[in-house]
């Protein structure tokens, strides 16, 4: 960070040099003056840093609000929230803003091609993702999402061979199999009044998936919550479920919040369920590796990789896929496989992914559609019609006909995005239309404001599916929608997620309709998390077609 380090003038030095010979050497003076020079001296720096904070944004060419001295501008992140904050931002300073968060530069953009640039023409200057040291210990320090350069490349070709369309299709009977555990849960909702609270039942049926798409592992955390796989799980979350203070210490003071991580004095990850997960884990590979159990899932996956494909081959087929970028050749010797932590980090990850977000999208789609019919009657007419062909069949070739879906699931996370923002730091110094980017600088895209943005989305708070269909999406560039991200570095759970979603909605709307009721709310409020997280839950009705 270009602001966070203590460092001491030498005119500070000086003043100092002269109190240790003339006054520390008079032992008259007490310890009380020797702390107030030190205060003294940390004050001056303050200030020397927030005199070089005033014009840095304009030497850069970047506009911006003036921080505050030590807090920079998140007190407005604070009092408003991204949402309002970004908004108001962009509205104010144009499309590309620089700003401070605490001592840390952030650059917001919505600037289109500024976007297309960044995440895929020259991807090769913005390769890593915002980390923080609170994070740097194990298991999470080697959470793809975090790691760097070649590290991240490597670990992301062997991860990217989990989530073929031949590993997806095996894996789609296991969420077949819970979409039948929530559908015997619906019926009994709709032989009583049909309300519900969808975060409570969404939720269940997330962590059933990824109990058994990851771990191997049937759970029925609806019917059976004390299950003990389901109580750890649901711990990893507690934190990451609600507005904490200590997610503001990890973006505002991380260095701080690395200190306090580091001695133990808070936590964003319970240490006892980490270690959990990884005794459950490591005891999983070891009886597949010694062909004791095998089962189509994520670790099965990976641990099939090494024998199945050379990692050369995934190499050429990861920069296949992103012709686009210029990616830079691979310098260091590839390895074949991931070591037994490193798997224990991609599957907490995948945890830790796709439980939240997919539930929370699945809250989303189910109010959109109660809150209009029109819409939901259009797609039930989609699934009705594609599953006769396919003989009643609910699968991963039927859903994948399902175009109008596609249009549902993403004008949903257009209009509620799981992650309001989207950082990539600059691993060298860059330009933009005259405006510059230091290394080291966090680059930004507020995806609300973006996927909220009247010029590109017109009447965005109103809920139109067919704004995705092709001839609409042929007028828009690509990177106007950003729910998983684009470019290498996307979400590479994004496919499976989908597949998740449309495999139960499917299930759903082939013999249930979501209707409001009088707990629905009208309009929905977004919370301060910097999650896309509704104020008060969102209840809905469900009926038999």
């Amino acid at each position: 960070m270009i602001f966070s380090k203590l460092q001491i003038p030498e005119e500070f030095m000086d003043i100092w040099s002269n109190f240790q010979n003339n006054i520390l050497s008079n032992k008259g003076y007490t310890t009380l003056a020797l702390g107030g020079t030190i205060s003294v001296l940390v004050f001056l720096n303050f200030l020397k840093n927030w005199i070089k904070q005033l014009s840095f944004y304009k030497k850069l060419n970047i506009p911006g609000p003036k921080p505050w001295p030590l807090i920079g501008n998140i007190q407005n992140v604070m009092r408003e929230g991204f949402v309002k904050h970004d908004i108001e931002l962009m509205k104010k300073y144009g499309r590309v803003v620089g700003y401070f968060e605490g001592s840390t530069p952030v650059v917001l953009t919505t600037d289109v091609k500024f976007i297309k640039n960044v995440m895929i023409k020259d991807f090769n200057s913005f390769v890593n993702r915002r980390t923080f040291e609170s994070f740097t210990i194990e298991p999470t320090d080697k959470f793809m999402t975090i790691l760097k350069d070649e590290e991240w490349k490597n670990v992301r070709a062997i991860v990217t061979t989990a989530f073929t369309s031949g590993k997806l299709r095996s894996m789609s009977k296991h969420i077949n199999e819970c979409s039948d555990v929530f559908e015997t849960n619906l019926e009994k909702l709709a032989d009583k009044d049909g309300m519900f609270d969808t975060k409570k039942l969404f939720s269940g049926f997330t962590l059933d998936v990824i109990s058994s798409c990851c771990f191997g592992v049937s759970t029925n955390s609806i019917n059976e919550p004390d299950n003990e796989f389901i109580t750890h799980m649901q711990k990893i979350f507690r934190n990451s479920v609600k507005p904490d203070p200590k997610i503001m210490l990890l973006f505002f003071f991380p260095r701080l919040a690395a200190f306090l991580v580091k001695r133990g004095l808070i936590e964003f990850f319970p240490i006892k369920t980490l270690k959990f997960f990884e005794d459950f884990i490591n005891m999983i590979i070891e009886r597949r590796k010694n062909k004791l159990e095998t089962r189509d899932d994520f670790i099965q996956n990976i641990l099939d990789h090494e024998e199945s494909k050379s990692l050369e081959t995934v190499v050429k087929d990861f920069e296949n896929e992103h012709s686009e970028s210029k990616l830079y050749k691979w310098n260091t010797g590839l390895k074949k496989t991931l070591t037994n932590r490193e798997i224990l980090s991609q599957s907490i990850l995948f945890l830790l992914a796709g439980y939240e977000t997919t539930a929370q999208t699945l809250c989303y789609i189910a109010y959109n559609l109660a809150m209009n019919p029109e819409y939901q009657q259009k797609l039930c007419e989609e699934i009705d019609s594609v599953l006769e062909k396919h003989d009643g069949k609910i699968s991963y070739d039927s859903i994948n006909e399902m175009s109008y879906m596609d249009n549902v699931i993403d004008e949903t996370l257009r209009l509620f995005p799981p992650a309001l923002r989207l950082d990539r730091v600059a691993s060298q110094d860059y330009e933009y239309n005259g405006m510059k980017i230091k290394k080291g600088m966090v680059w930004s895209v507020p995806i609300w404001a973006l996927h909220h943005d009247p010029e590109i989305y017109p009447d965005p708070y109103e809920f139109r599916p067919d704004r995705f269909n092709e001839e609409e999406k042929k007028k828009r560039d690509n990177v106007t929608f950003l729910a998983f991200g684009a470019g290498p570095r996307n979400c590479i759970g994004m496919r499976f997620a989908l597949i998740e979603i449309k495999l139960l909605l499917s299930l759903i709307l082939s013999k249930f309709y979501f209707e409001k009721c009088d707990k629905t709310p009208e309009t929905i409020e977004i919370d301060n998390s910097g999650f896309a997280r509704p104020v008060k839950p969102i209840i809905v009705k469900v009926n038999r077609r």
